[in-house]
């Protein structure tokens, strides 16, 4: 018997789904002429259309920002070669047309490790002068010179709007970030390329044998432990790790001292986030509480 491989925890995967923002069949040929055979719209978009149209092609329609049109056109069109991404088969002023890429689930192996580290390593090969969010393009319109004061004013923003369930995590999430301030800020002062959404759930293996790496829309200028910190979250398994840090080192990339723990405190931004947008008594609000508390072990 041939054994499974075991793949990298993803939690994610099993929280209560948002419905899908729905499209019309006119709406597709309407961008791309017209068509024979079903459509499948993917579950889960909240802020893009996303409808598999066959086999071998993904209509993407952008409804919340078109910013993020031009810079995922822009990322998809880079020559990579350590990772892959969907070609861009055709573009309007609202959709990209995209490549549907084969492949299967990443693997919790030193293999897939090495290659997710080569991969990040080549995105963050890019720097800013300073942190931020892109424009229509791949600079930076709107800067965040001190990125860490920016992170906690998100924070507290979110913690704001957050169930009052949760509000007793506020005094500790500060306080984890104000120990580890001086090394947050460090961490911070070469801003790279990120990914931005770097998790399992947008990390495939595709069929030639390199990291399939999708939906870039959240891509920013930003400390690279913001990217790593994601890809952390569930606790992948050391031996994915360890294959992971030597490889994003052998390609040039930089990893800190204690970069784990800093990569987590990073996280807590997207952590809370994603806490403060869930249903009250959810799996997902069970899992980000759960995933913050260990935060303040690292």
């Amino acid at each position: 018997m041939i054994a499974r491989p075991t793949l990298l925890p993803d939690p994610e995967q099993e929280w209560e789904r948002s419905d899908a923002l729905s499209v019309t069949r006119a709406e597709v040929e309407q961008r791309i002429g017209a068509l024979d055979g079903a459509l499948e719209l993917f579950i889960g978009g909240r802020a893009n259309t996303n409808v598999a149209i066959g086999a071998d092609r993904v209509l993407r329609i952008y409804r919340r920002d078109p910013k993020a049109l031009d810079i995922e056109h822009a990322l998809l069109t880079r020559s990579w070669q350590s990772l892959r991404v969907p070609r861009v088969l055709a573009a309007g002023s609202d959709f990209l047309l995209l490549e549907r890429v084969a492949h299967g689930p990443l693997e919790a192996s030193r293999e897939h490790g090495t290659a997710v580290g080569r991969a990040l390593a080549e995105i963050h090969r890019q720097r800013f002068e300073f942190a931020g969010f892109f424009g229509s393009k791949l600079g930076v319109s709107q800067p965040l010179p001190d990125f860490v004061a920016a992170l906690e004013g998100h924070l507290r923003e979110l913690f704001l709007g957050a169930s009052a369930a949760h509000r007793d995590l506020e005094e500790a999430v500060f306080q984890h970030l104000a120990d580890k301030r001086s090394a947050l800020i460090e961490a911070a002062s070469q801003p790279v390329l990120l990914h931005g959404d770097f998790k399992p759930s947008n990390l495939h293996w595709a069929a030639e044998g390199r990291p399939l790496v999708l939906d870039w829309e959240f891509a920013f200028a930003g400390p690279a432990l913001m990217d790593i910190g994601q890809l952390l979250r569930w606790s992948p398994p050391l031996a994915f790790l360890d294959a992971f840090a030597s490889a994003y080192q052998d390609a040039g990339a930089q990893l800190p001292s204690g970069w784990r723990a800093l990569a987590s405190a990073f996280d807590l931004a997207n952590l809370v986030g994603l806490l403060a947008n869930a249903a009250p008594g959810s799996r997902r609000a069970r899992d980000a509480r759960d995933r913050i508390s260990l935060t303040f072990l690292d």
